[in-house]
């Protein structure tokens, strides 16, 4: 299980990518005191963690409503990953505009740091493993992830001075090359699942 949860864990902390996203944090916090920034980001933090425990406690049976399969899954999220990935590597993506007053929540909590792809990661989790593993390793690196990414956005002026604009970058493209081989993994594993199950079907 401990496997499980660290493997978990670090896709969720790459999929997050809080080093990444730490020059769009600064440039949103950039008005706020010192005290203000520190209490934005553990309610960032704090609104993630409950969005993502949410959709790990209701997600799978909303994927039974839908009759959906862990093997879909793992290709949609693939697929989705593949976008992310992407993204992060060429920007692809347009940036959106948001509200000063509500920037800790939109979009710093949601999407930046519970977006689409940690979401994914998490209902993948708790659909391919058995009960309650299955809870267990979806909670704890939740739990993990979001611990080591908060340690990283409290101290977000100070990294980003180390780190520099150039660094940041790097760092992000970086990031989006290990997301994007995450993205094939899961696409692959998707496929050969739906044709063992096929195979299994037809025999």
């Amino acid at each position: 299980m401990l496997i499980s949860i660290g493997e978990t864990s670090l896709t969720l902390f790459i999929i997050i990518d809080a080093i990444g996203n730490l020059p769009i944090i600064s440039s949103l916090f950039r008005q706020f005191t010192a005290e203000e920034q520190r209490r934005s980001i553990d309610t960032s933090v704090l609104v993630s963690a409950a969005i993502l425990l949410g959709f790990a406690a209701l997600g799978l049976q909303l994927l039974r409503i839908f009759g959906v399969s862990v093997n879909e899954m793992l290709i949609a999220g693939g697929l989705l990953f593949l976008l992310i990935g992407m993204n992060m590597l060429f920007d692809l993506l347009p940036n959106a505009t948001c509200d000063p007053r509500t920037v800790c929540i939109v979009p710093v909590a949601s999407p930046l740091l519970a977006g689409p792809g940690a979401i994914t990661t998490v209902l993948v989790t708790v659909q391919a493993n058995p009960f309650p593993f299955n809870y267990l390793v979806a909670v704890a690196s939740v739990m993990v992830a979001l611990s080591v990414s908060w340690l990283i956005l409290r101290r977000v002026e100070s990294i980003t001075r180390l780190l520099g604009e150039r660094g940041a970058l790097i760092s992000g493209k970086l990031m989006g090359i290990v997301v994007t081989a995450i993205a094939v993994s899961f696409i692959v594993r998707g496929i050969e699942g739906i044709m063992t199950s096929m195979q299994n079907a037809g025999g």
